[in-house]
């Protein structure tokens, strides 16, 4: 009976007055609810796709974004019933499937979206069509975050077909990719704005090192080759030297420095991958190929060959030229430079008094202790020792430098282990 007198009066305050009070006998709109202790509960759904015909005014609860949202203007707001902008909303229909919708969205129009950064006027082609080839990556509307990450794949992808172009033989097309270009690539580092020239003439100079596009590894290697020999050390013995190991991100700023740490190459092998250890900390490294132990004079992989029979060496037939001198045939060093013999080492040793791996690294060489790559299995030991081929052989071991913080001294040993390698302008 009481609830058919509230039914009978909520109707009739409808009917006469067009406003309702829940809480309140002096409505002031056509719905007013007051509560010290409660509040309205808005329908819950799962999904703004949940409602089939949505209109302006309506409002949610989105369970799948736990939030407000609010029809309004012919689209649903994101959260907190903040309006979409309409950018947006162009794209996700864009990103239809099928493409019955060709993208027409422009760069100027990107940019302007609150929140999108990268915009590349001359991609706008590329954008238009990245969204008609992946509908799958767009919401209806499309979000900040995947405008954000279709920009940066194709401003990427743009850098690297660029990159491929400008390598090509013969030279038609010199290099002009800037610094900046090639520091805005996620997985390139260490790019040096000074050097900027050198990386360009780098890849006018090696088109066989590019692949077409490009990709992020061999930019990252031009990198690294170029930043160690574009600042040569000039020593007071009047050779020139790279400031850095052969490999290292970076001149040590201290002798265990791991980016200063470098490759770790088995003696005469030619840079094939082998040599590559992921270096994250002064002690600690993983390498980043594993090993074998199938021995070959042209190794098929980018395995360390282990070897513990004698001689211990990667090769099935030994072979004492293999870095001898710039043109050798497995010269691991940049063009223009080679691997030391042990009497240019033996010199820089005396002329700077290196005695231990304190005095290793307050010579201009700021050589460091990286360790080695044992022979026997591939393990690493690392952060006590350094150790530096050198071109030269004794017998069927190679000649090396090796410091320590007791000490510093010369001797041969087993090819198959991982040095370092510091190269000399020939």
């Amino acid at each position: 009976m009481k609830k058919i007198v509230v039914t009978a009066i909520l109707l009739a305050t409808t009917s006469f007055y067009a406003q309702v009070g829940i809480g309140t006998t002096n409505p002031e709109g056509a719905l007013d609810v007051v509560s010290t202790n409660s509040g309205i509960v808005v329908p819950r759904v799962a999904n703004t796709a949940s409602i089939t015909t949505p209109i302006n005014g309506m409002i949610i609860y989105d369970l799948s974004s736990n939030c407000f949202k609010g029809y309004q203007n012919g689209a649903w707001s994101d959260c907190g019933l903040v309006p979409v902008n309409p950018i947006l909303v162009q794209v996700g229909n864009e990103g239809d499937a099928p493409n019955t919708v060709p993208s027409v969205v422009t760069a100027t129009q990107l940019a302007s979206v609150p929140g999108v950064t990268g915009v590349v006027p001359a991609n706008e082609a590329a954008y238009q069509a990245y969204i008609d080839a992946n509908p799958a990556l767009f919401s209806a509307p499309a979000t900040v975050a995947e405008i954000n990450a279709m920009i940066t794949a194709v401003n990427v992808q743009a850098i690297l077909v660029q990159v491929g172009n400008e390598g090509d033989a013969p030279n038609t097309v010199p290099s002009v990719v800037t610094a900046a270009q090639l520091a805005s690539l996620p997985g390139v580092t260490y790019v040096v704005p000074a050097n900027e020239a050198a990386y360009q003439a780098y890849i006018d100079a090696n088109p066989a090192l590019f692949s077409a596009p490009a990709t992020v590894a061999e930019i990252d290697a031009m990198i690294t080759v170029v930043n160690a020999t574009a600042t040569p050390i000039t020593s007071t013995t009047g050779k020139k030297w790279m400031d850095r190991n052969l490999g290292a991100k970076q001149v040590a700023t201290s002798a265990t420095d791991h980016l200063a740490y470098g490759d770790l190459y088995q003696w005469g092998r030619k840079a094939d991958g082998h040599e590559k250890i992921n270096w994250t900390s002064s002690t600690t490294g993983t390498p980043v190929n594993g090993t074998t132990t199938i021995n070959a004079d042209t190794p098929a992989n980018n395995l360390f060959i282990t070897e513990n029979i004698t001689p211990h060496d990667w090769r099935v037939n030994q072979n004492a030229n293999l870095w001898n001198g710039v043109a050798a045939v497995n010269n691991p060093c940049p063009e223009g430079f080679r691997v030391p013999t042990i009497a240019e080492l033996n010199a820089e040793f005396s002329a700077y008094g290196i005695i231990d791996s304190a005095t290793a690294f307050s010579s201009p060489f700021k050589f460091t202790v990286p360790g080695l790559r044992n022979y026997f299995n591939g393990s690493l030991s690392v952060g006590s020792y350094g150790y530096l081929w050198s071109s030269s052989v004794s017998g069927s071991n190679s000649s090396y430098r090796y410091f320590f913080s007791g000490g510093a001294n010369l001797d041969i040993n087993r090819r198959a282990y991982g040095f370092s390698v510091r190269c000399i302008k020939n």
